[in-house]
């Protein structure tokens, strides 16, 4: 990928929906497209009025429309399967390594006192550190060096504990299965932790629905007043596509952001008693 166009096309708009609240979000997206729908009105209606499809055209201009309608609705499907699979991919993540850690918690019990003390410390150490620190680097699509460490540490130790009896030999066994499945799951996290789509994605789906607004435009009615109705709703519709993809576009980032909340349930009450 070319690193202008990814620079250039970081989509710090993007950044500024999604800071906004729910209701806020909603009304800029409104803003943004009727503000773009009634500019292509006003510019063919009142100063191209010789490009508009006139009686004579509305007819095959009308089954053109349609198909647009076609193609814009497959390409939508398309990029909302896109976010809406990376969403629950990264939310599921998220589940199964606080319930790893949790695991690898609870079998450190097998341990000597010591050795249970110290890596019970050592885990919950490491969950304060996700939860204060990486949660809010991740909507930046950055991480905690602090915080990784921390889990390189704990995987270390796993790794180099040298068990004797069989109860310790079955939980170190299933703690090394249970940290290598929670290196994966953080790096799934960590990684995931940005726009769901790349700015070709973006770029065709803006496209897509320029032209499908541009091409509504060039109709010539008797009213106008209908006319200026009918691209309302068409573009209070693509204000609708719009919402939802913005909404999840980015797992950590606007008003539904995935939450540290497995991880806080940790601390706050699974591990809140011996």
């Amino acid at each position: 990928m070319n690193p202008d166009l990814t620079i250039s096309l970081n989509l710090p708009l993007l950044r500024f929906l999604l800071g906004l609240s729910d209701m806020g979000l909603r009304l800029a997206l409104v803003v943004l497209v009727l503000s773009v729908c009634f500019a292509f009105y006003y510019l063919f209606q009142l100063i191209f009025r010789k490009y508009l499809f006139n009686r004579d055209h509305s007819s095959y201009a009308g089954y053109i429309y349609n198909a647009m309608g076609v193609v814009f609705s497959l390409v939508f499907a398309f990029i909302t399967v896109l976010v809406w699979q990376n969403y629950n991919g990264v939310n599921d993540a998220v589940t199964k390594e606080a319930s790893n850690l949790n695991n690898i918690y609870r079998l450190y019990s097998a341990f000597p006192p010591a050795i249970d003390k110290a890596g019970k410390a050592a885990i919950r150490d490491y969950t304060h550190s996700v939860i204060e620190e990486d949660w809010p680097l991740l909507s930046k699509d950055e991480f905690s060096i602090d915080s990784y460490r921390k889990f390189l540490k704990i995987e270390s130790d796993i790794v180099r504990f040298q068990p004797k009896t069989a109860g310790e030999i079955n939980a170190h066994q299933q703690m090394l299965r249970l940290i290598t499945d929670s290196a994966e799951l953080r790096r799934s996290r960590v990684y995931n932790a940005k726009f769901a789509l790349d700015p070709p994605a973006w770029v065709g789906l803006v496209s897509s629905a320029l032209v499908f607004l541009f091409f509504s435009c060039l109709f010539e009615m008797k009213s106008r007043e209908i006319h200026l109705l009918l691209i309302l709703f068409l573009g209070l519709t693509i204000v609708g596509v719009l919402y939802f993809l913005v909404l999840y576009i980015h797992p950590f980032l606007g008003p539904m952001a995935i939450q540290p909340t497995p991880f806080q349930n940790l601390l706050n009450i699974t591990w809140a008693t011996p």
